[in-house]
Protein backbone atom coordinates (compact mmCIF):
# COMPACT_ATOMS: atom_id res chain seq x y z
CA UNK A 1 0.00 0.00 0.00
CA UNK A 2 2.81 2.34 1.16
CA UNK A 3 4.34 1.24 -2.20
CA UNK A 4 2.01 2.67 -4.46
CA UNK A 5 1.34 5.83 -2.44
CA UNK A 6 4.78 6.83 -3.68
CA UNK A 7 4.07 5.99 -7.04
CA UNK A 8 1.36 7.90 -6.52
CA UNK A 9 3.14 11.44 -4.96
CA UNK A 10 5.98 10.24 -7.26
CA UNK A 11 3.55 10.87 -10.69
CA UNK A 12 1.96 14.09 -9.22
CA UNK A 13 5.05 15.27 -8.65
CA UNK A 14 6.38 14.56 -12.55
CA UNK A 15 3.27 16.00 -13.91
CA UNK A 16 3.66 19.41 -11.52
CA UNK A 17 7.21 19.93 -12.80
CA UNK A 18 5.93 19.05 -16.59
CA UNK A 19 3.29 21.48 -15.81
CA UNK A 20 4.98 24.23 -14.13
CA UNK A 21 8.09 23.90 -17.54
CA UNK A 22 5.16 24.13 -19.62
CA UNK A 23 4.02 27.16 -18.13
CA UNK A 24 7.19 28.72 -17.97
CA UNK A 25 7.61 28.98 -21.71
CA UNK A 26 4.13 31.28 -21.65
CA UNK A 27 5.65 34.13 -19.37
CA UNK A 28 8.76 34.35 -21.15
CA UNK A 29 9.11 36.24 -24.82
CA UNK A 30 11.42 36.93 -27.59
CA UNK A 31 9.77 40.20 -27.42
CA UNK A 32 11.63 43.65 -26.15
CA UNK A 33 10.01 44.91 -22.86
CA UNK A 34 8.00 48.22 -23.82
CA UNK A 35 9.65 51.56 -22.86
CA UNK A 36 7.39 53.87 -22.20
CA UNK A 37 8.60 57.55 -22.82
CA UNK A 38 8.30 60.65 -20.87
CA UNK A 39 7.67 64.40 -22.60
CA UNK A 40 8.21 68.03 -21.03
CA UNK A 41 6.21 71.16 -20.85
CA UNK A 42 7.99 73.81 -22.09
CA UNK A 43 9.25 76.10 -19.59
CA UNK A 44 12.27 78.35 -20.68
CA UNK A 45 9.80 81.61 -21.08
CA UNK A 46 10.35 83.71 -18.26
CA UNK A 47 7.32 84.02 -15.79
CA UNK A 48 5.40 87.31 -16.65
CA UNK A 49 6.50 90.01 -13.73
CA UNK A 50 2.70 91.76 -14.43
CA UNK A 51 0.51 93.23 -11.87
CA UNK A 52 -1.84 92.00 -14.25
CA UNK A 53 -3.82 88.87 -12.60
CA UNK A 54 -3.06 85.87 -15.14
CA UNK A 55 -6.21 85.14 -18.11
CA UNK A 56 -8.49 82.82 -17.21
CA UNK A 57 -8.35 80.34 -19.55
CA UNK A 58 -9.86 76.88 -21.02
CA UNK A 59 -7.86 74.78 -23.12
CA UNK A 60 -9.46 72.02 -25.17
CA UNK A 61 -7.64 69.73 -27.30
CA UNK A 62 -8.91 67.39 -30.19
CA UNK A 63 -6.84 65.50 -32.82
CA UNK A 64 -6.94 64.13 -36.27
CA UNK A 65 -7.80 60.42 -36.59
CA UNK A 66 -4.55 58.25 -36.34
CA UNK A 67 -3.20 60.21 -33.89
CA UNK A 68 -5.49 59.02 -30.73
CA UNK A 69 -2.71 56.65 -29.53
CA UNK A 70 -0.39 56.23 -27.00
CA UNK A 71 2.20 54.88 -29.75
CA UNK A 72 5.14 56.58 -31.21
CA UNK A 73 3.70 56.55 -34.29
CA UNK A 74 5.80 56.88 -37.79
CA UNK A 75 5.20 57.91 -41.07
CA UNK A 76 6.23 56.36 -44.32
CA UNK A 77 6.84 58.12 -47.67
CA UNK A 78 4.18 56.09 -49.05
CA UNK A 79 1.33 57.89 -46.32
CA UNK A 80 1.40 54.51 -43.90
CA UNK A 81 1.21 55.06 -40.65
CA UNK A 82 2.83 52.69 -38.35
CA UNK A 83 4.43 52.91 -34.87
CA UNK A 84 8.12 51.62 -33.40
CA UNK A 85 7.90 48.77 -31.54
CA UNK A 86 7.81 48.45 -27.86
CA UNK A 87 7.79 52.11 -27.70
CA UNK A 88 4.78 54.32 -25.81
CA UNK A 89 4.21 57.67 -24.57
CA UNK A 90 3.27 57.85 -21.07
CA UNK A 91 -0.63 58.96 -22.11
CA UNK A 92 -2.43 58.87 -25.17
CA UNK A 93 -2.12 61.97 -27.58
CA UNK A 94 -5.14 63.90 -26.74
CA UNK A 95 -4.64 64.03 -22.95
CA UNK A 96 -0.53 64.12 -23.28
CA UNK A 97 -0.79 67.20 -25.77
CA UNK A 98 -3.73 68.83 -23.21
CA UNK A 99 -0.66 68.27 -19.96
CA UNK A 100 1.93 69.41 -22.03
CA UNK A 101 0.21 72.45 -23.45
CA UNK A 102 -1.88 73.72 -20.21
CA UNK A 103 1.24 73.18 -18.21
CA UNK A 104 3.15 75.32 -20.56
CA UNK A 105 0.60 77.91 -20.50
CA UNK A 106 0.82 78.25 -16.46
CA UNK A 107 4.28 77.87 -16.47
CA UNK A 108 4.22 81.29 -18.40
CA UNK A 109 2.83 83.46 -15.39
CA UNK A 110 0.12 84.91 -17.38
CA UNK A 111 -2.58 81.88 -18.10
CA UNK A 112 -4.50 80.02 -15.34
CA UNK A 113 -6.11 77.06 -16.97
CA UNK A 114 -9.39 76.44 -15.43
CA UNK A 115 -12.57 74.73 -17.00
CA UNK A 116 -15.51 77.11 -15.50
CA UNK A 117 -14.92 81.11 -15.51
CA UNK A 118 -12.63 81.38 -18.09
CA UNK A 119 -12.08 84.68 -20.18
CA UNK A 120 -10.84 82.74 -23.27
CA UNK A 121 -11.03 79.97 -25.02
CA UNK A 122 -8.11 78.13 -26.71
CA UNK A 123 -9.05 74.95 -28.87
CA UNK A 124 -6.01 72.82 -30.44
CA UNK A 125 -6.29 70.16 -32.75
CA UNK A 126 -2.86 68.19 -33.03
CA UNK A 127 -2.52 67.27 -36.81
CA UNK A 128 0.91 65.50 -36.78
CA UNK A 129 3.06 63.75 -34.03
CA UNK A 130 5.27 61.30 -35.80
CA UNK A 131 8.47 60.31 -36.91
CA UNK A 132 9.13 60.89 -40.56
CA UNK A 133 10.62 57.88 -42.55
CA UNK A 134 12.52 57.95 -46.06
CA UNK A 135 12.00 55.20 -48.43
CA UNK A 136 14.27 52.71 -47.11
CA UNK A 137 12.64 53.02 -43.60
CA UNK A 138 15.24 54.87 -41.82
CA UNK A 139 13.72 58.23 -40.02
CA UNK A 140 14.45 61.70 -41.19
CA UNK A 141 13.01 63.75 -38.73
CA UNK A 142 10.21 64.23 -36.57
CA UNK A 143 7.60 66.70 -36.52
CA UNK A 144 4.44 68.11 -34.50
CA UNK A 145 1.76 70.66 -36.15
CA UNK A 146 -1.42 72.06 -34.02
CA UNK A 147 -3.88 74.25 -35.42
CA UNK A 148 -5.43 76.06 -32.63
CA UNK A 149 -7.96 78.76 -32.39
CA UNK A 150 -7.72 81.46 -29.86
CA UNK A 151 -10.68 83.78 -28.58
CA UNK A 152 -11.28 86.13 -25.59
CA UNK A 153 -14.89 87.21 -24.28
CA UNK A 154 -15.60 90.25 -27.13
CA UNK A 155 -12.30 90.17 -28.89
CA UNK A 156 -11.81 88.45 -32.37
CA UNK A 157 -10.75 84.66 -32.88
CA UNK A 158 -7.04 84.37 -33.80
CA UNK A 159 -6.27 81.65 -35.94
CA UNK A 160 -3.12 79.52 -34.93
CA UNK A 161 -0.79 77.32 -37.07
CA UNK A 162 2.24 75.89 -35.57
CA UNK A 163 4.59 73.56 -36.58
CA UNK A 164 8.38 71.85 -35.99
CA UNK A 165 10.03 69.39 -37.80
CA UNK A 166 13.00 68.37 -36.12
CA UNK A 167 16.22 66.45 -38.07
CA UNK A 168 16.80 63.11 -36.97
CA UNK A 169 19.78 61.00 -37.77
CA UNK A 170 20.07 58.30 -35.52
CA UNK A 171 17.52 55.12 -34.63
CA UNK A 172 18.36 55.02 -31.11
CA UNK A 173 15.08 56.19 -29.51
CA UNK A 174 16.11 57.81 -27.08
CA UNK A 175 17.73 59.96 -29.97
CA UNK A 176 14.08 60.40 -31.64
CA UNK A 177 12.29 60.60 -28.31
CA UNK A 178 15.02 64.03 -27.76
CA UNK A 179 13.49 65.75 -31.08
CA UNK A 180 10.30 65.21 -30.18
CA UNK A 181 10.76 67.10 -26.61
CA UNK A 182 12.48 69.78 -29.47
CA UNK A 183 9.77 70.08 -31.39
CA UNK A 184 7.13 70.48 -28.64
CA UNK A 185 9.38 72.71 -27.06
CA UNK A 186 9.32 74.88 -30.71
CA UNK A 187 5.63 74.42 -30.65
CA UNK A 188 4.92 75.58 -27.02
CA UNK A 189 7.13 78.59 -27.26
CA UNK A 190 5.47 79.71 -30.50
CA UNK A 191 1.88 79.20 -29.01
CA UNK A 192 2.76 81.58 -26.10
CA UNK A 193 4.26 83.77 -28.78
CA UNK A 194 1.32 83.63 -30.55
CA UNK A 195 -1.19 84.67 -27.67
CA UNK A 196 0.55 88.07 -27.20
CA UNK A 197 -0.34 89.67 -23.84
Amino acid sequence: MMNKSRKLTGICLLVLAVSLSACSGLTQSDKPATKTWWLEPYTDMTPAESSDPAVLLNVSVTVVPGLDTDQVLTLSDKAELNAYSAARWAEHLPELLSSLSERSLASSGRFAVVSARAQCELQLELQAFFADLSPSGETTGVRVAIKGRYQCKGGEAELLHLDALIPVRDERMSVIVSAFQQAVDRVMKDLLGSLGD
